[in-house]
């Protein structure tokens, strides 16, 4: 499982636009959004950079947590 962090989150519906923004990414297999700490959590075996890139193309700027 991989945590990143989820900027500009503010309510439910960016939460389902964050989760559309991901979908279809080849072998990822759970996204589990969390609206309250700005993060999600991945997991499968997927392209990190191409998960951070389909966030923040989708205006929720995402990067790795520490």
């Amino acid at each position: 499982m991989t945590t990143i962090n989820i900027s500009n989150m503010e309510c439910n519906g960016c939460v389902a636009n964050a989760q559309k923004a991901l979908q279809g990414l080849p072998g990822l297999e759970n996204v589990e959004i969390d609206l309250q700490k700005g993060n999600a959590v991945l997991s499968g075996e997927f392209d990190l950079d191409e998960a951070i890139s389909r966030l923040t193309d989708a205006g929720y700027p995402a990067e790795i947590a520490d």
